[in-house]
């Protein structure tokens, strides 16, 4: 079996400087934002991974063309929530929303939007929902499709600009094992709806996964977990094209905390993807195809009040 994968790919970023600001307006209601920036070498990859975590989204769209740049990025972030209790028990309704800015690469530039609802059903149990958007995301150039039936006439291959917009619903269910321990049980659907002329490639996907949280002792942390993903296209649709980006997923992250000093704290992150690309199309560049995404992360974290830290931090994809 042919294995598909992508070049060589470094990805290194740094964390110069995340402000928290927390402000009370009322009992029940909380605001606070924060501002990151970033050097990456590839701003196709950093666009699309940087939510790849256990609790965002680990499988990103297909970037058929890496390598398309260096840039500096700018993250502002703020939110918003309102916290209650209710018959069951505590109630929390909460709008994050942020914006991606590259400098010199402005088509990447793009921003985010998630909307969260958390139950406590009992005192060692809570239901969480949440719902993120992401409109308008630039993948990069990429190649248009050609039509089977005349793709013998073609003389040139053109490119064009590949966006999507990001649909992604969830339901975390937590349960607190011991005093220690937490497991988490995860279902997710999504959807990733593709611009014209590349709409054919739209893709629905079902995730299932578990996460476990272990607080080994008051200064060391532990999350581990893993997810199955499934993504399908419309088979109607790619055969014309004869390009399928379906796939089956594999994904496992274990996340380490460590409080090395009183205001300082330690995170390494370690995430592994295995992708098995699901087309049928003998002629199609995912046609038996694989890929095997290793990525790693260290932060560094120094809090300076209760209202304001620092963050340096380093990420390598492979």
């Amino acid at each position: 079996m042919l294995a598909y994968k992508f070049s060589l790919i470094r990805q290194i970023l740094l964390f110069l400087t995340c402000l928290v600001i927390n402000h009370t307006v009322q009992a029940e209601w909380s605001t606070g934002g924060d501002f990151s920036a970033y050097y990456t070498d590839d701003v196709g990859l950093f666009s699309v991974t940087r939510r790849l975590s256990l609790e965002e989204d680990p499988t990103q769209p297909i970037v058929d063309e890496p390598n398309q740049g260096s840039d500096l990025v700018y993250e502002p972030n703020a939110y918003v929530s309102w916290a209650t209790d209710n018959s069951l028990g505590d109630f929390q309704v909460s709008l994050d929303a942020g914006r991606y800015i590259f400098h010199n690469h402005s088509d990447y530039s793009h921003g985010f939007f998630q909307f969260s609802v958390e139950q406590e059903l009992t005192e060692s149990t809570k239901l969480k929902f949440f719902y993120d958007f992401i409109p308008d995301l630039y993948l990069g150039k990429n190649a248009l499709p050609q039509d089977t039936q005349d793709a013998h006439d073609a003389i040139d291959e053109h490119e064009a600009d590949e966006r999507l917009d990001n649909h992604l619903l969830a339901i975390h269910l937590e349960q607190e094992l011991t005093e220690h321990l937490m497991l988490r049980g995860l279902v997710r659907y999504g959807a990733r709806l593709y611009n014209q002329p590349f709409s054919y490639r739209d893709t629905q996907f079902f995730t299932i996964g578990p996460h476990l949280e272990w607080v080994i002792t008051p200064d060391i942390e532990l999350l581990v977990g893993y997810h199955f993903e499934r993504g399908y296209t419309d088979k109607d649709d790619t055969k014309q094209y004869q390009d399928d980006i379906g796939y089956i997923n594999h994904y496992a992250s274990a996340e380490l905390k460590i409080h090395i000093l009183p205001k300082f704290t330690l995170t390494a992150i370690f995430d592994y993807e295995h992708n098995d690309y699901t087309s049928q199309y003998a002629t199609d560049i995912h046609y038996n195809g694989n890929e095997n995404v290793y990525q790693g992360e260290l932060e560094l974290i120094y809090e300076i009040d209760e209202s304001a830290a620092l963050k340096a931090a380093w990420q390598q994809k492979v």
